[in-house]
Parts: C-alpha cells; structure tokens; sequence
C-alpha cells in the first residue's frame, strides 16, 4: 500500500462514525501491506459462508414454478441472440463511425444475459442452452480488445464516464455485468476462456484505478459504476490474485466520496437503507461486494453492515409481494405505489442469496420463498416470451418492450435493463433451493421436485410429492445407495404456526422460524412428511393502504382481479417513462371506458408540470394541476360518487403552466376505476372455499356479505392479459401485526 493511499485513510480520521469507522479503515488498509507482503489464496480466507450452494447437485423443478422456467427457457433464451444480434455486434462496432446511439447502460445486457443463461441452465439441463451458451461465450470473448475492455464505447471515451456526444455512460457497470456471467458460467462449465477473459477485464480495472488518484467514482454514476467491487471480489476469490481484492477494498474506501453511496460509514452509524446517499437498487451490488470481500479477509464490520442493511430493507422498503423499492429507489415505506421495477427485485433477492450463505437463518430462505413464488412468477408472462419492468401491488402488468420502449434500439429491439434480467429470478432458484452446511444437506425448496448430490461419496437423491403451495402436505422421500449418516435441515417457515413434521412416522418437535435439523443414519426409501400450517394470513395495511390488507395462503399473496377490465387509450403523443407516460402538447388526451362508480388516478408531481382537464361522460368535472416542487412525489386523484354502469373518462393536456412551473407536462402512471370489493373481515374470510387453479395455483371464494363472494386468485397469475388486480383489498376489524425479526412478513392468522 502507498503512503499516498495511507494518508488518504488518516484524512478521513475524523467521520460521523467515530472510532469503530477508523479501525474498519485501518483494518483494510493493514489487509492492504499484508497482501503486498505476502501471497494470498482462497484457501486462506479466515471464513467461510454458514451454508453454500449445492453447486454439483442436479436439480429437477416440475408443476407450475418448472412451467415458467421451460416457457421461458423456450421463448426467450434460447432466442435472445438470434433476434437481437446488437447485444454482441455492439461491441464488434464500437469504434466505427457513425457511432451507436446506446443507452448509458447498454453494456449491460451481454452480462445479464450470460449470468440468467448460467443460472437458469441449472435448473432445466436443456443440451440446446449449453451449446447456446458456450457460442455466446465464444463470439464475446474475441470482441475484447487488446487492453482488456469488453464495453459498446469508442476508444476515447472508454472508462472515462462520457460518451461521444457528451452524455454519461456507466461503463463500469456493464463490466460488472460481463464479469459476473463469465464468472458464473466458469463455474457451471469450467470454461477458461471466460475466466481469463474476466480476469482481463479485472487487469484492466487494477491498471487504470488501483491505487491511483483517479477512482471509479471520478466517472459519474458512482452507485452504479462501483459495483465492480462485487465482480472483483468474486474474481479474486477464483483466482487467489491478491490485487483484485486488493482494488476492491480501495473501493470500500471510496464508498464515501461525495458522489458515492456512503455504505460502510452509514452502516456503521445505523442508518437505515433508505436514508444513505444513495439508496438506488444499484447499491445493492455493492453491498454484495462487501459480502464477498468478508469471506475473503473476515473483516466483520463489512459482514454487520450488510446483515443491517439486509433488514433494513426488509422491514420498510420490502412489499407485500416480495418486491423490492419503489420507483427504482428505497423510500422507507413499504406501502409506497410506486413501480416495483424487476431489476430491483432481482437486486434484493441476489442480496437475500448472500444473506442466506453469511447467516443461514431460514428468515432468509422465507423471504427468497416470498420473493420468487409471487414477484418472480408475476413478472413474467406464462409464454414466457415477455416480462415487466414494473410488476405493481395493484395495476397492470405490462411488457417491459412496451413500458420502457425508450431503450428499443436497431437491432436489440427486444432488449431492456428488465427483459435481459428477469429469467434470473429462476436461475437463483438453482442457489438457494437444495444448500449445504458442514453437517450436511440445507433444503429450502417445498415443492415437486427431484434433487440429487453427493454426500459422503454417493449420491442422495431427494424427491418430494407434493401440490404445495397450492396445499401444506410434502413427502419428502430420502433415497441411496447404501446407509449414511448425515445432517438434513429442513426450512420451517416462520408464517407457519403448526408446522407437523414425522420421520418414518415418528413425530418430530418443530419450531417456526428455524430450521429442523435430522441428523440421523439415512436409509433409501426413508420418508418425511411434513405438514404445513396453510392458515389464511393478513398483513393490514398503513399509510397509502390504511384501511386495506392483504391476504396470503401459505407463502402466497392473493388478489382481486377484475372482471370488467377498463380499457385504457393513449393518443400518439404521450411518451413512456417506464413508470410513467407523459405529453406537454396541448389537446393530447388519454381516456378510459370503466364500469364503476369511481375513477382513480396515480401519477407524480412534477417541477414542470401543467394542467390538465378532466371530463366524464362528456361533462368537465376538474381541472388538476401536476405541479410540484419537489420530483416525483405521488400524485393522486379520485372522483367518487359516479353512479352505477358504464362511464368514459378522458383526460386532456391544456399545456398551461402552474405557478412556478418549468414546463406543462402532464404524466399517469395509472388510470383506473377502482374495484368494487366488500370488505373482508375475520368472520368472512373464515368461510372461504380454496380451489384449485389452471393457470395458477389456487383460487379463493370469500364470503364478502349475506350474498356478495368475493374470489381471489393467487398473485402470480392473476392480471394476466392485461386486465386490473389489487392485492391490498378493503377490510375492516383485522388485526394489525408489527414488523419483527420473527414475522417479517407482519401477518396474522385469521382462520382455523
């Protein structure tokens, strides 16, 4: 380490985060001289994750979660390249002129892509996707050029923050993303032409910024392009090259530049997620970053930081589905309606994966559960030719191509930060489901399946016959080839109260929350049953959903969809956000035809917001005024008392500033009637009739009053083909549960 980089450490002495701060940057900075000293391999790492992947096991999903996989094996990956060659000829082009018109993040998508492809392959041992793969990484790899980059820009602007005409680029974050499903494809097929091409890309990054004046965070966009800490890390724990840690912790260090994120400082101070620098969902990699670097070094302040962020974000920025953030960034509020974009999802459960690894607390495994079984299927159209980039607690589910068709570009039409990320939520099923410990096998994963690893020199293989979650019942047959003792954890989820567990009959004593260790001699043919409390639950609902709730069935949250969708119609002129859509030019209109007695719309505040007038059946009844002085603060406007039947709403752009506005535009994230549900209480909720469901898992009857019913589907499938759903439904008199660590998910059971 060089006296510069020591004095820069001693200047920094004196933070918010006192003294504790000041040994953790001491602590790296003497990990720095030690590693320049001596050698270093991951052998001796001075810890080791409490439970890891059963990277070698084969893993076989079928019922509805394994439907998804193979549609989306079928209409998606396996077509990616051929239907958008841009995600590599950008690459090949990058110095011809004129220039590509590329997004900031465009270099992103190879990688994202790769890191799905590799994980997913897991899971579906599809020969067609291997050959797929190993050509992808094939042709990426020769675009690299001389020095080790593997980005879309020009050789001036390369690394540098800028582009050709002036904009940002976040150059090291595709890097990042590159780096990552080289990594993990290494790993899957012990390809060297994809480590070494990662190890290049990690020299490149040790040549320009290892300790030098410039750092990554002087190119912009510091949450984003300092994530190549966590690839980083991951490098060097394959390799045992001791610079490529080495940058990594130079990067903790300037976590706290002013552009930067703030993570280690934060964390240590208490914080909360949402009240650091930078609470984007980028961040989230980073902190991942962290996670790998302590099982490289045992620096334990790098391991509380993260754990206290980890539940930080679970208790105020984690939804009722298990998404995470709100508009692409933590609020501190759960209840928030802004749109839960897929990439932060897939952020927040590759953090839960980590989690799981560093703590193995079956909490963890419950909230992947969570995430995957709702969030994950939602996202995705059963084809599996589409997914979301903002998948709602109520809305609609609309095509990421659609949404956020900024990105289309020539070439790479059907590509987006979203699309070539989401499968991913499948792939980290191959991570979590069947684990290891030191004593032996970690199963996570209820559901039909067949899962087969070694364990003491022969193969295990576990087969569980079971509906769930549509039902609570699970065998779980133990089958090998000669008798062996060893461990098996089984995850019993905190949500359920009465979990009953028998091996070979004999009655096992089991506590919610934590997981059941069986450590016995296991013999084939050996069978647990386990039983699961599938209790209707409710988490009820504050703030934005006061007076609302929402209702869950084991780990699934259901949902109202309606019956007579509203049909929505945007005139030419209204742009897409993403989030949002928005026009400024006078007279551009959206309307909507609805059956129901209020109209509701969602949008945000805005500092160059106008006004805009409202009619309903043909008659002005407002004009709204957007305008805001602070960006992107919710927006909502209601009109009740519409009477019954059939009304025609239409919003129309005046293209009049309000006072002190900068401009008249006029947005809508969401333009809707809102359901006509009764509310739910305990004594109707307790009549319901569960019902099996094609597509989907289940269906609920509920009793909403002497002759209303109300029925609710599972959220992952309800909404499909566009139509309107809500998961926080009106209620009355349920009970309101706090968050704790041992309910995270803050429900009540509300029926036998």
């Amino acid at each position: 380490m060089t006296d510069k980089s020591c004095s820069r450490i001693a200047r920094q002495e004196n933070t918010p985060a006192g003294s504790r701060l000041v040994a953790a940057r001491w602590l790296i900075a003497g990990a720095l001289v030690i590693a320049e000293a001596s050698a270093f391999s991951p052998a001796h790492a001075e810890t080791k994750p409490v439970f890891t992947p059963a990277e070698t096991a084969r893993l076989e999903l079928s019922g509805p979660v394994d439907e998804f996989v193979q549609a989306v094996v079928e209409n998606w990956l396996l077509r990616v390249p051929r239907d958008n060659p841009a995600i590599l000829t950008m690459f090949a082009d990058r110095d011809q002129r004129p220039y590509r018109n590329l997004l900031p993040w465009s270099g992103e998508f190879a990688g994202k892509y790769l890191t799905c492809l590799s994980q997913v392959l897991r899971l579906s041992d599809d020969t067609r996707l291997e050959e797929l793969g190993g050509d992808f990484v094939e042709q990426l790899v020769s675009l690299q050029a001389e020095n080790g980059y593997l980005g879309p820009f020009p050789e001036s602007c390369q690394l540098t923050g800028v582009n050709a005409e002036g904009g940002r680029t976040w150059d090291a974050w595709g890097h990042y993303h590159v780096m990552v499903g080289l990594l993990l494809w290494y790993d899957r097929t012990g390809d060297e032409k994809a480590l070494a091409c990662a190890s290049r890309i990690g020299d490149l990054f040790c040549e320009k910024f290892q300790s030098a004046d410039e750092k990554i965070s002087s190119i912009g966009s510091a949450e984003m392009n300092q994530a190549v800490v966590h690839s980083l890390a991951m490098l060097f724990t394959r390799t045992g090259e001791p610079r490529y840690r080495d940058l990594a912790n130079e990067i903790v260090l300037d976590f706290s530049a002013p552009n930067a994120g703030n993570y280690l400082e934060a964390g240590l101070e208490g914080l909360e997620f949402y009240q650091i620098p930078k609470p984007r969902w980028e961040s989230l990699h980073s902190l991942m970053g962290m996670a790998e670097l302590y099982w490289n070094g045992g620096n334990k302040d790098y391991r509380d930081v993260f754990e206290h962020f980890w539940w930080s974000i679970v208790k105020l920025d984690r939804h009722n589905n298990g998404g995470f953030s709100s508009g692409e960034r933590a609020h501190g509020d759960p209840y928030h309606p802004g749109p839960i974009e897929t990439c932060c999802t897939v952020a927040w459960m590759a953090m839960s994966v980590e989690m799981l690894k560093m703590s193995g607390d079956s909490r963890v495994a419950d909230e992947l559960e969570l995430s995957t079984l709702n969030q994950a299927l939602a996202t995705h159209a059963p084809s599996g030719e589409w997914s979301t980039y903002n998948t709602p607690m109520d809305g609609r589910r609309i095509p990421s191509t659609i949404d956020i068709a900024f990105q289309v570009r020539p070439g790479s039409e059907g590509l987006n930060c979203c699309s070539v990320n989401a499968a991913r939520m499948f792939g980290m099923i191959s991570d979590w489901a069947l684990m290891r410990d030191r004593g032996g096998l970690v199963l996570n994963w209820y559901g039909p399946s067949k899962f087969a690893e070694e364990v003491n020199g022969q193969t295990v293989t576990i087969t569980q016959d079971t509906t769930y979650p549509r039902d609570g019942s699970v065998k779980v047959r133990i089958d090998l080839q000669e008798p062996s003792r060893f461990g098996l954890k089984l995850r019993i989820p905190h949500w359920s109260a009465k979990t009953q567990v028998s091996v070979n009959g004999e009655r096992m004593a089991v506590e919610p929350g934590a997981y059941l260790e069986i450590d016995r001699e296991w013999n084939s043919g050996d069978v647990i049953d386990v039983g699961l409390d599938m209790s209707l639950r409710c988490w009820t609902g504050q703030k934005a959903y006061d007076g609302k709730a929402s209702i869950y069935r084991g780990p699934l949250l259901m949902a109202y969809e309606e019956t007579n969708s509203a049909a929505v119609d945007f005139s030419e002129t209204w742009q897409a956000y993403g989030h949002f859509r928005a026009a400024a030019e006078k007279g551009a209109s959206v309307s909507i035809a609805f059956q129901g007695e209020t109209l509701e719309w969602r949008g945000f505040y805005m500092d160059d917001a106008g006004k805009a007038k409202v009619t309903v059946d043909g008659k002005e009844v407002a004009v709204v005024d957007q305008y805001g002085p602070k960006r992107d603060r919710p927006f909502e406007w209601k009109l009740d008392g519409l009477g019954p039947g059939k009304h025609v709403a239409r919003i129309e752009v005046l293209a009049e500033q309000a006072t002190d506005s900068k401009g008249c535009w006029i947005n809508v994230q969401d333009l809707k009637s809102t359901a006509d549900i009764p509310p739910l209480d305990a004594s109707t909720l307790s009549k319901c009739v569960v019902k099996p469901s094609r597509p989907g898992f289940l269906l609920l009857e509920v009793g909403g009053g002497e002759t209303a019913t109300v029925q609710l589907r599972d959220y992952a499938t309800v909404g499909q083909g566009g139509a309107s759903y809500f998961s926080w439904l009106p209620a009355v008199g349920l009970p309101e549960t706090p968050f704790s660590s041992d309910n995270p998910s803050r429900t009540s059971t509300i029926s036998p």
